[in-house]
C-alpha cells in the first residue's frame, strides 16, 4: 500500500525544498496558486467574492471525475491543503486538504450542510454531508468527527477559528438534497453509502449530524451470497421465510403496508440467530454481531435504531434481555413506526423519530410469555399480537430450524456453514434488488399486489376473523417479496419456492394460535378453560351434595352438574363470572362469542344469565351456565 502520510506528501510535492523551512514552502504554495488562484489579498473578505473551484487530480486518483477545491479571499485550498494568508508573507496550515462538492439543504429550506470529501493518510477516501449547525457553539462534535475519519487539523485557537470560518463561507453552485433518516424518498431510496434512483443534477444524500453507527457494509459478490447462503436455505421454510422478510421491507412503502415484525421463538439452540444472521446479510455485515442488533436498549437507544432501519430489515436477537415491563411498549412501538414526542433545549416540541419497517426478532419464549413475567402477569391486547407475530422456529422435524426429509448429511455441518458464509459474504441482495425495481415502481406494486391477492386467496381464511387477515396479508408481503426477487434473479429459487415456504409458516401459525376468530375470544376461552381446569374440583360443588348451601366448599365459584350425556356443566356465580372468570376482558362480547358457539346456555329470551333452582338456595338465581361442549374439541378454540 503506498504511503499517504503527510509528511510523504509533502515530500512528494515540494521536493527536498521541505526540509529547507518556512520561506521555500511559502513559494511553494504560490507557485501552486498561480495558476489556479490569481485573487488579491488587499481585496476585502467578501463572502462572495472571489470564489474559484479548481480541480486537480495531481495527488490521489478518486472515483470522481476531478478534485474540486474550493480558494477565496485570503483562503487558499489546493492539494497542499488549505491555508489562511494573514498578510502578504506569511502562510498559516489549517486543516489538509478537503473538497466541496456541494451546498446540501431539505426540500423545505432548511438542515443547510456541505456535501465534503477528503483522503486520510492511507489514500482512503471519505465523504460527509456536514450539517452546518455543527459550526455553531465551539464546534467540538464537527471536529470530532472529522479527525476521527482521519482528516488532518492544525492545532491551535487560531486555525480552528479559520476553519469554521472557511466551512461558514465557502460557497458553490452545486445543489443536493438532505434528508435525515435512510429509505424511500419520494421514488428514491437512501442508504448510508448510496442512493437509488438519484441523477447528478439531482442529488438526495443522507446527512446527519453525527456519522452513525450502521453494518450497511458489503462483502463478496452477489454470486457468492447466492451460492453459499440462498441456495442452501432453499429447501427450508424458515430460511426461506427469514430472506424473503427481509427483501419484504423496502415493498412497504410502495404497497402501502403498515410495519410490523416477527417473533421467532424457540429453545436454544435450534438455529433462531441463525435465521436472523442469515436474513442480515441481505442487507450488510460485518463486525462481531454483523447486521443483528440487540432488544436490550433504552427506549431512545431503540429508536434511533429502528430510524436506522427505515423501509429495510431489522434484526433484534435475544428477547430474554430486555426487561418484561419494557418488552409489550417496545414491540408496539417499532411495530407503531413513531418514537416518543419531546420537548428541545428551549422547551419548544421537537418531532419525534419515525420510521416504518419489518423486523425480526428472536428469543426462547414468545412476546406474550415475556410480558407476562412482570409481576402482575400483564396481557398483550390483541393488537399488539397482530403487528408482532409469534412464529414457532422450529419447523416441526426434530431439525430446528431445518426441514425434515431433505438429503442433509449433517444439520449441524449445515447451520455452521450458514454462519460461517454471512461473515464472509453480505450486503449484495438488498441493494441489487433496489437497483432491480428503483425504475419500475408502478409495475412492481402491481406484481406484488396480485402476488398478495393470491396468497391470501389460497389460504382458507373464509369466515375468520379481520385480525387474521391482516396477519395473513403480512406473510403474503412476504410471499411477494421473495418470488419478486426470484423473477429479478436475485434469488436463486425455484418459482414458487417463496410461496411454499411462508405459507407453511403462516399454517403453522394459525394452528399455534388455535382458530382464525378474534384473538379476544380465544383468549377469553383459554382464560375460562382454565379457571374450570384448576377449579373444577375444588370450588364447584356438587349438584347433589347435601346441605349444599353451607357444604365444606371453601371459596365456592357456583356448582357442577352432570349433562345426562357423560359430561359436566358448571353453574358459574355471578359476581364470580365477573370478577374472576372474566376479569380483564369484555365480557359482552365474551358472553355473545361463548353463547354462539353454545359454550354458555341462553334461557327462553336468548340472555346468558340462566335461572336455576341451585341446591341450597329458596329461590331462583341467576347465574352464567357453561356448557360440557366447552371442551368437546379436546381444549383447541373454535373457529
Amino acid at each position: 500500500m503506498r504511503d499517504f502520510s503527510r509528511e510523504t506528501m509533502m515530500h512528494a510535492i515540494f521536493g527536498d525544498e521541505f526540509d529547507k523551512g518556512p520561506a521555500p514552502i511559502r513559494a511553494a504554495i504560490n507557485d501552486a496558486e498561480e495558476v489556479t488562484d490569481q485573487t488579491d489579498p488587499s481585496v476585502p473578505l467578501d463572502p462572495d467574492s472571489n470564489v474559484e473551484i479548481v480541480s486537480d487530480e495531481s495527488v490521489v486518483s478518486s472515483s470522481e471525475d476531478s478534485r474540486k477545491y474550493v480558494s477565496f479571499g485570503r483562503f487558499r485550498m489546493n492539494r497542499v491543503g488549505l491555508h489562511y494568508r494573514h498578510n502578504d508573507e506569511d502562510y498559516n496550515q489549517v486543516s489538509g486538504p478537503i473538497e466541496v462538492l456541494a451546498q446540501t439543504r431539505s426540500d423545505n429550506g432548511e438542515n443547510w450542510g456541505l456535501l465534503l470529501r477528503w483522503h486520510d493518510d492511507d489514500g482512503q477516501f471519505h465523504k460527509w454531508a456536514m450539517p452546518k449547525l455543527l459550526l455553531a457553539g465551539d464546534g467540538t462534535d464537527l471536529r470530532r468527527a472529522l479527525l476521527d475519519q482521519g482528516l488532518f487539523l492544525a492545532p491551535g485557537w487560531d486555525a480552528k477559528a479559520k476553519f469554521f470560518e472557511y466551512l461558514g463561507r465557502v460557497k458553490v453552485d452545486a445543489r443536493a438534497q438532505a434528508v435525515t433518516r435512510i429509505g424511500w424518498h419520494g421514488e428514491r431510496f437512501v442508504l448510508p453509502n448510496q442512493t437509488f434512483g438519484d441523477t447528478p443534477a439531482d442529488r438526495l444524500l443522507l446527512q446527519t449530524e453525527k456519522k452513525r453507527d450502521h453494518a450497511f457494509n458489503e462483502l463478496g459478490t452477489l454470486s457468492e451470497w447466492q451460492n453459499t447462503i440462498a441456495t442452501p436455505a432453499a429447501e427450508h421454510s424458515r430460511l426461506v421465510f427469514a430472506i424473503s422478510a427481509a427483501l419484504a421491507a423496502p415493498l412497504l412503502n410502495i404497497v402501502g403496508g403498515e410495519s410490523g415484525g416477527f417473533h421467532l421463538r424457540g429453545p436454544s439452540s435450534i438455529g433462531k440467530s441463525t435465521l436472523l444472521q442469515v436474513a442480515g446479510s441481505v442487507w450488510g455485515g460485518g463486525g462481531v454481531k454483523g447486521y443483528l442488533r440487540q432488544w436490550r436498549a433504552t427506549d431512545n437507544g431503540l429508536e434511533a435504531i429502528a430510524e436506522t432501519h427505515c423501509d429495510v430489515l431489522l434484526c433484534l436477537d435475544e428477547l430474554s434481555q430486555v426487561d418484561a415491563r419494557a418488552a409489550a411498549s417496545a414491540a408496539y412501538m417499532l411495530a407503531n413506526g413513531a418514537g416518543k414526542a419531546r420537548a428541545g433545549r428551549d422547551g419548544a416540541g421537537r418531532r419525534g423519530a419515525e420510521w416504518r419497517t419489518l423486523f425480526l426478532s428472536s428469543g426462547e419464549i414468545g412476546l406474550a410469555e415475556k410480558v407476562s413475567e412482570d409481576g402482575i402477569h400483564r396481557k398483550l391486547t390483541a393488537g399488539q399480537q397482530v403487528r408482532v407475530v409469534d412464529i414457532e422456529a422450529d419447523a416441526g422435524d426434530g431439525r430446528g430450524i431445518l426441514e425434515d426429509g431433505l438429503d442433509i448429511s449433517s444439520p449441524a455441518d449445515l447451520i455452521r456453514g450458514l454462519q460461517e458464509a454471512t461473515k464472509q459474504f453480505y450486503g449484495t441482495a438488498g441493494p441489487t434488488f433496489l437497483d432491480a425495481i428503483i425504475d419500475q415502481l408502478d409495475e412492481v406494486r402491481s406484481a406484488v399486489n396480485g402476488f398478495e391477492r393470491e396468497f391470501v386467496e389460497n389460504a382458507g381464511l373464509s369466515g375468520a376473523d379481520g385480525q387474521v387477515f391482516r396477519v395473513c396479508e403480512r406473510f403474503a408481503l412476504v410471499a411477494a417479496a421473495g418470488e419478486l426477487a426470484i423473477q429479478l434473479r436475485v434469488l436463486p429459487w425455484k418459482k414458487d419456492a417463496a410461496i411454499s415456504a411462508v405459507k407453511r409458516c403462516f399454517e403453522d401459525w394459525v394452528s399455534a394460535r388455535g382458530t382464525t376468530g378474534p384473538e379476544e375470544v380465544a383468549a377469553a376461552i383459554r382464560k375460562i378453560r382454565k379457571f374450570i381446569q384448576e377449579h373444577g374440583d375444588s370450588r364447584f360443588t356438587p349438584w347433589d351434595e347435601p346441605n349444599a348451601r353451607f357444604g365444606a366448599t371453601y371459596s365456592r365459584a357456583g356448582f357442577r352438574r352432570p349433562d345426562g350425556n357423560g359430561g359436566t356443566d358448571f353453574y358459574v356465580l355471578s359476581e364470580i363470572w365477573k370478577q374472576e372468570v372474566c376479569k380483564g376482558v369484555d365480557t359482552k362480547i365474551v358472553n355473545r362469542a361463548l353463547a354462539e358457539r353454545g359454550f354458555l346456555k341462553t334461557d327462553t329470551t336468548g340472555k346468558v344469565q340462566y335461572p336455576a333452582k341451585l341446591p341450597g338456595f329458596s329461590s331462583t338465581v341467576r347465574c352464567y351456565v357453561l356448557t360440557a361442549r366447552l371442551f368437546d374439541d379436546g381444549g383447541e378454540v373454535d373457529a
